[in-house]
């Protein structure tokens, strides 16, 4: 026989279960729910706990402004009612920002080898204003732009070689040009030089594969940032980039560079001592065959 105490709390419990549900029958996205899928308020008596759970997590999410504000555990997923075959249950999934997140997190995957930071990697072209102000740009500009473009619609087997001053916009714009291609689902190694070649050696003693140059070279598309800007040496010219430059020009593996110096000048920087210029003009020769030479006007490339 129950005994009078546990008669009265069952009673409480539910009297508070019919105010809930009553209170539950008047919210909109509730009732949008119930309207959607056919139902009657009466379905409620028997998935009380999924309603307050999914209303709860519905008002949390109501004001969210950002992903970093969300007051959650589980920050970027909502909960959601689920109607199907007679049950209702409550399913998770990404909201706006957490799917965004997710986005964000499956490009970042497409740079298999990389020593730039994300906000560099994710550069959107179409939000850069050199290209919604094209055509202010002087001619070199324009001729860097309409090939960055044109490459998106028609890949080829033969990428870019932009130079020019510092902060002259060269590593930014091939950033974006690499953006769109990892978006089409490609494998894309971005790494800038000086500093790869500093890893590299380094990791000769830890074991660190993270940096292996087997990586670089049989990438679908390889930006080698700021080459020529490194400190050039017999190992760093010819055991590393001859090695690279000559893996993917044999192979046609689309490659793609930027730097402070042309292909004329480059010739001298990687002239190390007299006697070396069948090996300069090697490099030049496979960089010419591996791009096109685009010069940068400095401070006329406002990104």
């Amino acid at each position: 026989m129950k005994k009078i105490g546990d008669m009265m709390n069952q009673t409480d419990i539910e009297d508070m279960k019919k105010e809930s549900i009553y209170a539950l029958a008047s919210q909109k996205h509730i009732q949008a729910f119930l309207k959607k899928h056919h139902l009657q308020p009466s379905i409620m008596d028997d998935y009380w706990v999924e309603f307050l759970d999914y209303n709860d997590d519905y008002h949390m999410c109501l004001d969210c402004q950002s992903l970093e504000s969300c007051p959650k555990a589980n920050k970027g997923m909502k909960k959601n009612l689920v109607y199907h075959d007679g049950d209702i249950v409550l399913e998770l999934e990404s909201c706006a920002y957490g799917k965004s997140l997710e986005k964000r997190r499956l490009l970042l995957e497409k740079f298999v080898i990389t020593n730039m930071n994300d906000d560099l990697l994710l550069t959107d072209l179409t939000s850069l204003n050199i290209v919604k102000n094209a055509q202010s740009l002087s001619p070199n500009g324009q001729y860097a732009l309409g090939n960055i473009l044109k490459y998106i619609q028609e890949p080829s087997d033969k990428g870019l070689f932009l130079h020019g001053e510092m902060g002259c916009g060269k590593t930014t714009l091939l950033a974006g040009l690499m953006n769109s291609l990892a978006k089409k689902g490609k494998e894309i190694g971005f790494i800038h030089f000086p500093t790869y070649l500093i890893d590299l050696k380094a990791s000769f003693s830890t074991g660190d594969n993270e940096y292996a140059m087997d990586k670089l070279m049989k990438v679908d598309y390889l930006l080698l940032d700021g080459i020529g800007e490194e400190n050039v040496t017999q190992w760093s010219r010819d055991e590393i980039l001859l090695s690279i430059l000559s893996y993917r020009l044999l192979n046609h593996l689309p490659t793609f560079f930027t730097s402070m110096y042309g292909y004329k000048d480059l010739k001298k920087v990687y002239t190390i001592k007299k006697g070396d210029e069948i090996r300069a003009n090697t490099i030049i020769s496979k960089l010419k065959a591996l791009s096109i030479e685009i010069m940068l006007d400095e401070g006329k490339m406002k990104i």
